[in-house]
């Protein structure tokens, strides 16, 4: 679905216009479509699901007052992307999503195709479909138009790699150091690239202050756990679960943690509500089956170290469990798995 997406976006639909917009001046009046986008904009920027929300319901009504006003519609482009891409992240569904951001970025090409606004929301749809090459070239001249963009900055740090040490990461959070996807690709950068676990718990706890959100919590209890913070990631993982008690991830890095804490049967039950909530986590019957297997069930273990290989086929950054996975299997007398 990503690459058909993908695909669409190379139709020519960069149509010339005279039309310009005075976003600023307009959006003293609130009930403007310049107004109710500013409006959408602040609130896509506070980075949580709820304000994602918000900003949908006022990008939608802007675009009633005015069908006509680009902005709008890149607004709702940039937001559907964010929210497609933050589902595919975590296992769900995704595709609405994707398709409604191509509708309205589509729109926007067509009322205004040389504004930063439309632009900006091309770049990230390009980035969120890992279309690396297109996302640096939009998020460039989105730069050349608007030198003090942080969006573009990070979108053109991200796209190149995500060097933690890259200066345009830098510029992005010096222009706004509370842009919220900046702080956790950084987080995230220091975590899984360069191990600084510290300092991803830093930027970590800053983007959950900016945006609390089941996410963020999630990201930092995670972090807490690599250092051996147990007690602090499980605080972490409760506050995501507050904030969202649907989120299956958090359930499931719950699970894992209390797992490390040798406490096998409350690892076994949270993950057992991970994957009722999403059965797309091999990670969640893998540690189903090692608590099991810890708890001297052999029975149990053996039914979940097979339904994890039979979920984790065909992915790499299983490999280091499905081998334990099939061990276990063998000394259980399951069989060694496929």
């Amino acid at each position: 679905m990503k690459n058909l997406i993908l695909s669409l976006l190379f139709v020519p639909f960069f149509i010339v216009t005279t039309q310009t917009f005075q976003t600023e001046a307009l959006a003293q009046d609130a009930s403007s479509a310049a107004g109710l986008y500013k409006q959408g904009r602040e609130a896509f920027l506070k980075f949580t699901p709820e304000s994602f929300d918000q900003a949908i319901k006022l990008f939608n009504q802007a675009v009633q007052v005015d069908p006509n006003y680009a902005p709008a519609y890149a607004g709702l482009a940039e937001t559907y992307s964010f929210m497609g891409w933050y589902r595919y992240e975590v296992k769900e569904d995704y595709e609405k999503y994707y398709n409604d951001s191509y509708a309205n970025i589509v729109k926007a090409l067509q009322l205004g195709p040389n504004m930063v606004e439309t632009q900006l929301a091309l770049a990230y749809t390009y980035l969120h479909l890992s279309r690396e090459k297109e996302a640096i070239a939009t998020a460039r001249k989105v730069i050349s138009m608007d030198p003090n963009s942080a969006e573009a900055y990070y979108i053109l740090w991200d796209a190149s790699g995500g060097n933690p040490d890259s200066p345009d990461i830098r510029k992005a959070l010096e222009l706004n150091p509370n842009y919220v996807p900046a702080l956790v690709g950084l987080g995230n950068a220091y975590f899984f690239k360069k191990r600084a676990y510290g300092q991803a718990v830093q930027l970590y706890e800053k983007a959950s202050e900016v945006a609390p959100s089941a996410q963020l919590h999630n990201y930092l209890g995670t972090a807490l756990r690599t250092q051996g913070h147990y007690n602090e990631a499980i605080s972490e993982y409760q506050k995501a679960i507050k904030l969202n008690p649907d989120y299956a991830p958090a359930h499931m890095n719950l699970g894992i943690t209390y797992y490390y804490l040798k406490k096998f049967n409350e690892s076994i039950q949270t993950q057992q509500k991970a994957i009722s909530l999403n059965p797309n986590y091999p990670d969640a019957y893998f540690f189903i089956a090692q608590g099991y297997d810890r708890a001297n069930n052999p029975q149990q273990a053996i039914v979940y170290y097979r339904k994890f290989l039979e979920v984790s086929i065909e992915q790499e950054q299983y490999a280091g469990y499905a081998a334990t996975a099939k061990e276990r299997l063998s000394a259980l007398g399951g069989g060694g798995g496929q």
